[in-house]
């Protein structure tokens, strides 16, 4: 799990529709050593990353995506103390569609199918 080591929740909300979710990423990882050095960026598959933790948590089992339909990345993480992000997600059935924001930025757009990780 990625929670606790690269990121940290802030508020997570169950909602009719999916979940909302804050979470702070940290600054220091380790992953920004080689993504990229001089000049570091949060990874999209980690951002992803974050995304699916956070799904397995509303849907309360282990999932995996299936198929990554639509991963829309409009604009780069730059990793800095305090950096938040909010997850907006609507679930139906075994289907994803999440928007990740920095403020009112959107920074990720992803539409997923996952399967329950037995």
């Amino acid at each position: 799990m990625f929670e606790g080591d690269f990121y940290r929740t802030i508020a997570f909300t169950l909602t009719e529709e999916g979940y909302t979710a804050e979470v702070e990423l940290r600054a220091d990882h380790l992953v920004y050593q080689g993504h990229f050095p001089a000049q570091p960026v949060v990874p999209g598959v980690c951002t992803m990353r974050v995304v699916r933790e956070l799904t397995a948590r509303a849907v309360g089992c282990a999932i995996w995506f299936d198929t990554i339909r639509e991963a829309k990345f409009v604009s780069a993480l730059i990793p800095c103390e305090g950096l938040r992000i909010v997850v907006e997600a609507t679930l139906s059935e075994q289907t994803l569609r999440a928007v990740v924001r920095r403020g009112d930025e959107a920074v990720l757009k992803l539409r997923a199918t996952w399967e329950r990780d037995e």
